[in-house]
């Protein structure tokens, strides 16, 4: 046999049996007196919903049911008169714009709309001309053309302004003063205009929704996103809170997470923005082994393995764990615990060192 393939094999053998040999972590015998003074508690390890995944979500509204509310034309904020927070109808004015642009624009229409009043004048005289003989057809065909050339251009000035929200007449005949009013029925949830301001044509003003109906945008791992269906459980304990999975991303994002839509069905005390751990309920088979529900800083990573430290009478039992989900509050595990038992979740780095030095 070649030298090399014998080296190979004493070598593997040699670490198959440092690790067949190696100790197991022993226990961390520890008093209450010493607990105390290394600042160790223990918390309760609950039972996990069958397949329980843990996540972090956003609270937001679906798509549709929140609209920007944007400058029409540059110019000054005189007035405003809705505030963050408040509820606003369609056609309820949020605030007043001073802006020579919309005087221009103004003068421009009246101006159009003169001009198209002129050529239906002069239509009508040519008309009558032709009936009675006076002027030629091709006469009349000029008239015809300039009064609908005309009429366009009155017609696309008009709808410039329509378009801004703002009607050809000016009140109180000040052409520079318009208002911007709410283009649907919500709650303004943000508010960026102040008295005095001058804004650019496209600046936004403010955010409209309604809020009567709001969803949870999930960020999750794709392993994770590979176990959900639509119609799963979501819910979110910090605000009493429920929602029921409406859409899965199987696709990564740039940062390999996948995303996922929930849409509140029991809105708790939910408030749009917020970010908040959730729990995904998935569908699991029932064979699969019972999962515990502990803090996520009660996990130790120790020998490329995951462990937590079950409390003994003694003191501490170092046991080992297959982390099925987490995030930065809470982890699932698998292995040999128990609803009666009690692990650490304070005090970690010290009973970390301990566990070093029992080796």
């Amino acid at each position: 046999m070649p030298r090399l393939l014998i080296a190979l094999f004493i070598t593997a053998g040699a670490s198959l049996a440092a690790a067949q040999t190696q100790p197991a972590l022993k226990e961390l015998p520890l008093d209450a007196r010493q607990q105390a003074a290394l600042g160790v508690r223990t918390v309760a390890v609950r039972p996990a919903a069958t397949g329980l995944l843990l996540a972090s979500a956003t609270v937001t509204v679906p798509p549709g049911q929140d609209i920007t509310v944007t400058a029409p034309f540059a110019g000054v904020i005189t007035r405003i008169d809705v505030g963050l927070g408040d509820t606003v109808r369609t056609g309820t004015v949020l605030i007043t714009i001073s802006s020579p642009m919309l005087a221009d624009a103004r003068r421009q229409a009246r101006e159009a709309q003169l001009e198209a009043l002129n050529a239906q004048a002069a239509l009508q005289r040519d008309q009558a001309m032709y009936d009675e003989g006076l002027i030629p057809a091709a006469r009349l065909q000029l008239s015809q053309n300039r009064y609908r050339a005309a009429d366009a251009a009155r017609q696309a000035q008009e709808a410039m302004l329509r378009s801004t929200g703002q009607p050809g007449e000016a009140s109180n005949g000040d052409y520079a003063s318009g208002t911007v009013r709410a283009p649907r029925q919500g709650s303004v949830i943000e508010a960026l205009a102040g008295v005095g301001q001058r804004v650019e044509a496209g600046a936004v003003l403010f955010r409209i929704a309604d809020l009567r109906q709001l969803q949870l945008d999930i960020v999750l791992s794709g392993d994770k996103a590979g176990l959900l269906r639509m119609g799963d459980s979501v819910t979110v304990p910090a605000r009493e809170a429920r929602a029921t999975l409406i859409g899965v991303s199987r696709a990564l994002d740039a940062s390999h997470q996948a995303r996922a839509r929930a849409r509140v069905t029991t809105p708790g005390r939910l408030q749009v923005a917020e970010v908040l751990p959730v729990q995904i309920h998935p569908t699991r088979d029932k064979t699969t082994p019972p999962a515990w529900l502990l803090p996520a800083r009660a996990v130790v990573f120790y020998r490329g393995q995951s462990w937590v430290l079950l409390a003994s009478p003694q003191g501490f039992m170092p046991t080992r764990v297959q982390v099925l989900s987490g995030n930065d509050e809470l982890a699932v595990v698998e292995g040999a615990l128990g609803p009666d038992r009690q692990v650490a979740h304070t005090g970690i780095a010290s009973l970390r060192a301990l566990m070093d030095k029992g080796e």
